[in-house]
């Protein structure tokens, strides 16, 4: 796994408007590669690949939040039972697990309301942040105001 500083994450995270204390960090692993065959896994197309596997129930959960690297990165992977799951850079080859700190998780119903509310594309983080007050248990709506 890919070791990363979580004091700097969550200087990133704060610095983004978010409640860093507040996100869970969770561990993604490599899915069987049977399952990640028969997923949607477009290169560089997490929201779509995400929101497609949830709606053809390969996953759960469509999970938004953002990658624990050097330098955070927003991203969107599946959850499945309390697994944690990225087609799309699995796909890509040479897959390691990796941490992800967690802004919402949308079950295929939530998702695909928000998604109709954000012209019928899968929920981003812009589209969270539009939505500052239903989601304010992460994001610090008193950090935006200012």
């Amino acid at each position: 796994m890919t070791e990363v500083n979580l004091d700097n994450v969550r200087q990133q995270l704060t610095a983004l408007n978010l409640k860093a204390d507040k996100m869970r960090i969770v561990t993604v692993s490599a899915m069987d590669e049977d399952v990640l065959e028969s997923c949607t896994s477009n290169e560089g197309e997490c929201f779509y690949n995400s929101y497609m596997n949830v709606i053809y129930g390969k996953g759960e959960r469509y999970v938004l939040g953002y990658r624990l690297e050097n330098e955070v990165v927003d991203h969107a992977i599946i959850r499945k039972g309390d697994q944690y799951f990225d087609p799309t850079l699995q796909a890509e080859g040479d897959f390691k697990e990796y941490q992800y700190a967690v802004m919402a998780e949308f079950t295929v119903f939530d998702m695909m309301k928000h998604a109709k509310s954000n012209k019928d594309f899968p929920p981003d983080v812009d589209y969270i942040f539009s939505k500052a007050s239903k989601f304010k248990n992460v994001i610090d709506v008193e950090r935006l105001k200012k």
